[in-house]
């Protein structure tokens, strides 16, 4: 009966907890389709605002860039500087389309440029009507700047033209200094800006540049190009409709269905949170082609009068998908969850007999064996004091006696010579010595270092040790070097810093080669004393680095490895911490750091 019920509440919890799961994907989903919605709507406002900022803003560079031309070669006119050779220069240093240098009477001078028209075409300007500069045989292109371009920029008024047009403003004599907006090409498909300034020996100097990349600037940053980028890389977009008038732009697969007039509506939506970008705009859901759209409509910018009405459509059909997949994911899972759940339950059920039993064993058998390992660990440490330091001591009396006893006699009673045992004797005593010394060693280094801490200069305590070492260095032909800034009074063990310093110093004269040179340098921060040794030798391989502390770990042939681990436990000892730097090839930093204590601050 437990089991029943149980049973029943398992599935009652799990079906409330998939249906709120469920409701809450849906709900989800459903948002990140209007956050969408309210990015896609800021992005097409703040486009549309960008895009004809950024299009003025280029003309305007440029123009103010021929308007600089022109008066650069303006200037070089007046002086009597401006030849063709020159002119043809700051052309082509300036990739100026054309240039063209007319007298007072409108004829033309001087020309030149990195372009023009194509061959047969003629100039297509020369003296007009009244000797001013008209339009020259062979035509013009029509039409005014793509969309989104801006209106011109710099002195005098902006204005379509060519270098004709140009040159008979300026020729008028009304304006000093003229500019055009982006205006087509006469003899191709490109565009152009033209700029010109009224010489002071009387006529004009007109140019222009190829200005095509700056119109498909413009055109890329048009609304009416963005909507059509929107509606063709996104797949979830249904349509986009901006309506500004008499003016409609629709893209998309459904803009055609969603322009007509009848529609279905929807089946309806929960309510979501409305984001602030997309306050103004009215939600609804339709059917268009059997198709469910979510669709948002309004002004682009609310906040600017005679704003284009956007319609923006969000296809809902890979949101229906989604519900019907996670609906049946989430069905399937309930139903294992449940199958799993009773089993569960009845496997506890069954269990609960056994538990408490189970949990008692299971504490005695850890017990127990938490008591043989402290029993084998006091029997090892009482195994090592007492097996081998006891009969290290018996060799080496043994070998005392039969040296002061033995030796004397043992020619006489027809033995060896004397000399060849004391030989052996002193081989013997050497390695019970040796012996005696490796196992205190690692006593010693099984006890933590008990420090006598007092005031102490490092930079004393660091040039005692260059000076000890100076003739090991020698030998090498190694340079010490030792440099220290700042306050060296620490409160440190000056012997068992020593000793640590000690033995990175010859560390570091072991790894140099020779001609080598050791840094060691010493000094204070706001928190700590620092001490890095520095040599220039072939560094330590990575596999190595994380190994050169621990106890015996040594690379060089007649190396104990103990050095490096008893200078890391004294500098831990006082609190301090060892970092190694080091580059294969390059050479090797160790650095020491020791913290400030009380005690540094009673030194002075």
């Amino acid at each position: 009966m437990r089991i029943v019920i149980a049973s029943l509440i398992l599935s009652v919890g799990l079906l409330l907890i998939g249906w709120f799961d469920y409701a809450s994907t849906r709900r989800e989903l459903l948002t990140l389709l209007v956050d969408q919605a309210a990015s896609l709507r800021q992005a097409v406002a703040a486009a549309a605002r960008a895009g004809e900022a950024a299009s003025t803003q280029t003309q305007a560079t440029l123009t103010a860039r021929l308007l600089d031309n022109a008066r650069l070669l303006n200037l070089l006119d007046a002086r009597g500087a401006l030849t063709q050779q020159v002119l043809d220069e700051v052309a082509r240093s300036n990739r100026l389309f054309r240039v063209t240098v007319f007298s007072a009477a409108g004829q033309r001078e001087l020309t030149g440029g990195i372009g023009g028209p194509p061959a047969g075409a003629g100039r297509g300007f020369g003296p007009g009507p009244g000797g001013r500069p008209g339009q020259g045989p062979g035509g013009g292109r029509g039409g005014g700047p793509p969309t989104g371009a801006g209106p011109g920029a710099g002195s005098g008024s902006g204005g379509g033209g060519g270098i004709g047009v140009i040159a008979d403003r300026l020729l008028s004599g009304s304006e000093a200094e003229v500019v055009s907006n982006l205006h087509g090409a006469r003899w191709d498909s490109g565009w152009r800006l033209s700029a010109g300034v009224r010489r002071t020996r009387g006529g004009a100097i007109v140019l222009n540049i190829d200005a095509s990349q700056v119109a498909e600037l413009s055109r890329q940053a048009s609304i009416d190009h963005l909507l059509e980028d929107i509606a063709t890389t996104a797949p979830e977009i249904a349509y986009v409709v901006l309506d500004e008038g008499t003016t409609r732009l629709a893209y998309g697969a459904l803009a055609t269905a969603a322009t007509a007039a009848s529609v279905q509506p929807g089946s309806g939506f929960d309510a979501v949170p409305i984001p602030r970008a997309l306050v103004g705009l009215a939600a609804s859901e339709r059917v268009i082609d059997t198709i469910p759209v979510l669709e948002f409509t309004g002004p682009v910018d609310a906040s600017r009068a005679g704003s284009p009405v956007l319609r923006l459509g969000l296809n809902l059909e890979g949101l229906r998908r989604a519900e019907r997949r996670t609906l049946t994911r989430l069905s399937i899972s309930l139903i294992a969850a449940l199958a799993l759940g009773i089993v569960i339950f009845a496997f506890v059920v069954l269990r609960q007999e056994f538990g408490a039993l189970t949990e008692k064993h299971a504490r005695a058998e850890e017990a127990l064996r938490r008591r043989d390992r402290l029993a084998a660990m006091g029997e090892l440490a009482s195994t090592v004091a007492h097996e081998v330091r006891n009969p290290l001591n018996a060799i080496g009396m043994t070998a005392q006696r039969l040296r002061r006893e033995f030796v004397p006699e043992a020619h006489g009673a027809g033995m060896q010579d004397p000399a060849e045992l004391r030989e052996l004797l002193d081989v013997l005593t050497g390695e019970t010595q040796r012996i005696d010394r490796i196992v205190q060693q690692f006593l010693d280094f099984a006890r933590p270092p008990k420090l006598a801490l007092r005031p102490a200069n490092l930079h004393a305590l660091l040039t005692a040790v260059s000076d000890g070492l100076q003739s090991k260095a020698s030998a090498r032909d190694v340079t010490l070097e030792t440099t220290w800034s700042g306050d060296g009074a620490a409160a440190i063990d000056p012997d068992q810093m020593k000793q640590a310093l000690d033995n990175l110093v010859r560390n570091a004269i072991d790894a140099s080669p020779e001609g080598g040179r050791i840094e060691l340098r010493a000094s204070k921060t706001a928190s700590a004393h620092v001490v890095e040794v520095e040599d220039h030798g072939p560094g330590i391989p990575l596999e190595h680095r994380k190994r050169i502390f621990n106890l015996y770990f040594t690379t060089k042939a007649d190396g104990t490895g103990v050095g490096l681990a008893i200078t890391h436990q004294i500098v831990d000892a006082h609190g301090g911490s060892i970092e190694v730097d080091s580059v294969v090839g390059r050479g090797t930093t160790m650095i020491v750091t020791i913290p400030h204590r009380e005690m540094d601050a009673s030194r002075g």
